[in-house]
């Protein structure tokens, strides 16, 4: 092969590999896009951009191969899921734990995924801008639910078909420090107006979900909102306040008393000691773990233990009794050391950007207290969002 050949060769490969990169970005974006409301519109739908995306990342990973931005935090969850999945071989319940460790593959493949496919500054704000529009469809379903009388399973809360209305809110929380991050990076004004008044959108379906822990997660993303302009001129800090309070009188006077009550509940439920039952769950669970502390009583095998302490539910309500009870002190500990080592990421990076990230971090890490989200698809995007822009934003230092 001559020297015009092979160039030749290589400039059809680079646009061969630029062209299945574009194609499989498309595909992954519209999956983050489909995450918080696909399964509304048909249950599995973002399954199965889901795969179409797992399909084309491994072409590019045969032409390409790996890359510097794998970190602890994939081998942490690579060690997570495997022994998540692997304690279904001593559960109380084989049945549910067979299917669950399905789920636990898909969601063990995600970290790669995103990983592979989001490598640079554009990609991560099309990810963040792909997740803001979905809670914006997710958002418009749920007002439109609310205005048209569709309520969930309980009463006076409102939510997106087949999605769980706890697990709603928080998809919703998650997407208002992206959005307040959006709003203030960029280059349009056009696009940050967009994701500004994306916000009180947002902030309102999460009161017609009625879910006090999503309300309470989502101060973080307003307290960063209110931070990104804490240099701002005092024209601005007062359209922000009017901002504010126009949205705080749009959700009193139209979301529904029921689920204003219930989310104004939460110091309530705090001071009865009950959380909603969550207290006996808890109880429960640990009485259980006590009798297989290392081990567990095995994937999905929680509701067949919790009945023995006579308790009628198969989650335990708090993602970390969750994980320790089914997965005992050795699956807790995994789990804590993937956390710990996105926290370790995100404190490299520079101060404008860590203060973001911890933002997000702390919807996911303060929700969990009160919800098992251990197994969502939008817990480990965004993990492994933290981790793909800490790293990016620390390798270049502050912008």
């Amino acid at each position: 092969m001559n020297k015009s050949d092979y160039l030749s060769f290589q400039i059809k490969n680079e646009i061969q590999h630029g062209l299945i990169y574009k194609i499989t970005l498309f595909f992954l974006l519209i999956f983050i896009f489909l995450i918080p409301w696909g399964d509304g519109l048909w249950d599995g739908l973002s399954r199965i951009f889901g795969t179409i995306s797992f399909g084309m990342a491994f072409l590019l990973l045969i032409m390409e191969g790996t890359h510097k931005n794998f970190s602890y935090f994939h081998v942490f969850s690579l060690f997570f899921w495997a022994w998540v999945i692997f304690s279904v071989t001593w559960t109380l319940d084989f049945d549910e734990g067979e299917y669950m460790a399905g789920r636990a593959f898909q969601i063990m493949l995600l970290p790669f995924l995103f990983t592979l496919v989001i490598t640079n500054r554009k990609s991560i704000i099309y990810a963040y801008q792909s997740y803001v529009l979905g809670n914006i469809v997710a958002s418009s379903i749920i007002v439109y639910n609310f205005l048209n009388g569709i309520q969930s399973p309980y009463y006076n809360r409102f939510t997106v078909k087949n999605i769980e209305t706890d697990s709603m809110s928080i998809f919703l929380a998650l997407s208002i420090p992206m959005a307040a991050y959006l709003a203030s990076r960029l280059d349009k004004k056009w696009k940050r107006l967009f994701n500004l008044f994306a916000i009180p959108l947002i902030m309102f379906a999460i009161f017609l979900t009625g879910t006090r822990t999503g309300s309470i997660v989502a101060v973080f993303g307003i307290a960063y909102w209110l931070f990104t302009h804490r240099h701002a001129s005092f024209k601005i800090k007062t359209s922000i306040l009017i901002v504010f309070i126009l949205s705080i009188i749009t959700v009193a006077s139209f979301a529904p008393k029921a689920s204003i009550d219930r989310v104004f509940s939460a110091k309530k439920s705090l001071k009865s000691g009950d959380l909603n039952s969550r207290t006996r769950i808890w109880k429960a669970s640990f009485s259980q773990w006590k009798k297989r502390p290392m081990l567990g009583v095995g994937l999905g095998g929680l509701g067949v233990a919790l009945s023995r302490e006579h308790v009628n539910f198969k989650e335990a309500h708090n993602t970390y009794i969750h994980l320790m009870t089914e997965n005992g002190i050795i699956g807790l500990t995994l789990y804590l050391l993937v956390l710990m080592s996105v926290l370790y990421l995100i404190l490299q990076a520079p101060f404008n950007e860590k203060v973001f990230l911890l933002s997000l971090f702390m919807v996911i890490i303060v929700s969990q207290l009160t919800l098992h989200t251990q197994i969502g698809k939008e817990t480990w995007f965004v993990l492994t969002m933290l981790v793909i822009h800490s790293l990016y934003s620390s390798s270049r230092g502050s912008e």
